[in-house]
């Protein structure tokens, strides 16, 4: 197992390099990239695998003016990506695969799959507008204590399956990132989201290949998300 020295974008192309290395093993790649960077990057690397991207929901947005503190002013190269932000005079971003890096993916023949994040759905608005927290929360917090990336490897492989791109019962390479870039890898059994905890056809955490040493977790409101 690699580990980082701390988490974030730094670590992208030492997780692709890592991609490189385990792909073969392995039928499908799920990357977790909201802007399809990452999933570029690992697309041009690796070849003749399954590559999935999986980006965020539709609605989402980075709010720039709510940035100065948390993660984005915490990891540098997050801190940077708002500094470019605020010169260029954007108040809100929004987090979805940018048109060149769609039309990459799509030359690639690499899906892209954007849909409702199984722990990051109602259960953000709930607490965000109702003040609740739900076991959800809870759960999605406790991966998070491993990295934020744990958290989001497991999601994106769930949406994958829910989205019928991956089949359950599939042991599939799975990378994700602090916020933006990639900086966790996780081999992760397959499973619906809706089969998560079933005793046989569940899915599990079988390897994991890449972390950050100690983790970094946004605030349970995260401000600076809409």
């Amino acid at each position: 197992m690699i580990l980082f020295s701390r988490p974030g974008p730094i670590n992208t192309d030492a997780v692709v390099e890592v991609v490189l290395a385990e792909s073969s093993k392995y039928e499908y790649i799920v990357a977790a990239s909201v802007t399809g960077d990452s999933a570029v990057k690992i697309i041009e690397k690796v070849k003749n695998k399954k590559v999935v991207c999986v980006t965020c929901p539709q609605g989402m947005h980075w709010e720039v003016d709510k940035m100065n503190e948390d993660l984005f002013a915490k990891i540098p190269e997050l801190a940077d990506i708002r500094d470019a932000w605020v010169k260029q005079g954007l108040t809100k971003v929004p987090m979805q695969v940018t048109a060149e890096n769609r039309l990459k993916l799509e030359s690639y023949g690499v899906p892209i799959v954007q849909g409702t994040i199984p722990f990051f759905g109602p259960s953000f608005s709930m607490r965000l507008h109702l003040h609740h927290i739900s076991s959800l929360d809870i759960l999605a917090k406790t991966l998070e204590l491993i990295s934020t990336g744990t958290l989001v490897c497991l999601e994106s492989v769930l949406m994958c399956v829910d989205a019928a791109i991956i089949p359950e019962h599939e042991e599939v390479l799975a990378v994700a990132g602090t916020e933006r870039g990639l900086d966790t890898a996780w081999v992760i059994r397959s499973s619906a989201s809706a089969n998560l905890f079933h005793p046989e056809k569940g899915s599990r955490f079988v390897e994991l290949i890449a972390k950050p040493r100690i983790a970094m977790q946004p605030d349970i409101n995260i401000e600076y998300l809409r």
